[in-house]
């Protein structure tokens, strides 16, 4: 069972949540209005609710969900301090919607969230219309079904991977070690089936996104 998180980034179409084995639904401030277009009932609304309308914020809170208010001068976002209660609660499985948008720096700091949380032992993964996204460590082997028009990206965390396979792509790579920095990694095709993914060593995010 997943925690699934909403921000106030870009919508999201139902349908690429569906599948999703959501128990907890948290709403990170102007997420909310989100939620309500999903029509997705949130069992926690937190945040410091500069971005939310105040009409719809009163709606939930007169349901009795819980709430929990923050002040606008807080050291951490949003969507981290909702991750934050979603690990309280015990989720190890957390998905990130409305995660990613114009502020680079939000999108950017949203997607490291998963390196912290993933060297705590917990599996977040993050999804937008285009984007989804997660991340892959020491000894992984993944397996990723083909998509049309769908790219799949890797993109070091730690100074190098070591024992990259990939099997079943277009580019496809036997055993070798790529530096962090480099876009040798970006935009391969799976082209059977399904694509594998072998890691020796090291931290990646991988990227499966469509234009």
């Amino acid at each position: 069972m997943a925690a699934l998180i909403i921000g106030n980034g870009n919508d999201i179409e139902k349908k690429y949540i569906e599948n999703i084995n959501v128990e907890y639904v948290i709403c990170a401030d102007g997420g909310l209005e989100k939620a309500e277009k999903l029509k997705l009932s949130p069992d926690l609304i937190l945040g410091d609710f500069d971005s939310v309308n105040s009409s719809v914020l009163d709606y939930y809170k007169k349901l009795n969900i819980e709430t929990v208010t923050f002040p606008p001068e807080k050291d951490y976002t949003d969507m981290e301090l909702a991750v934050e209660n979603a690990v309280k609660k015990g989720y190890k499985d957390i998905v990130l919607t409305g995660a990613s948008g114009s502020r680079l720096d939000h999108t950017l700091a949203n997607i490291q969230l998963l390196e912290k949380y993933h060297c705590q032992g917990i599996n977040l993964q993050m999804i937008d219309n285009n984007n989804y996204i997660s991340i892959i460590s020491d000894n992984a082997d993944i397996k990723i079904k083909y998509k049309k028009d769908h790219f799949v990206s890797l993109v070091p965390v730690t100074e190098k991977l070591e024992g990259l396979t990939l099997e079943g792509f277009k580019y496809p790579l036997d055993n070798v070690q790529v530096q962090r920095g480099t876009a040798f990694l970006i935009s391969n095709e799976i082209i059977q089936g399904e694509g594998r993914i072998l890691l020796k060593k090291g931290t990646a995010l991988v990227f499966v996104s469509k234009d």
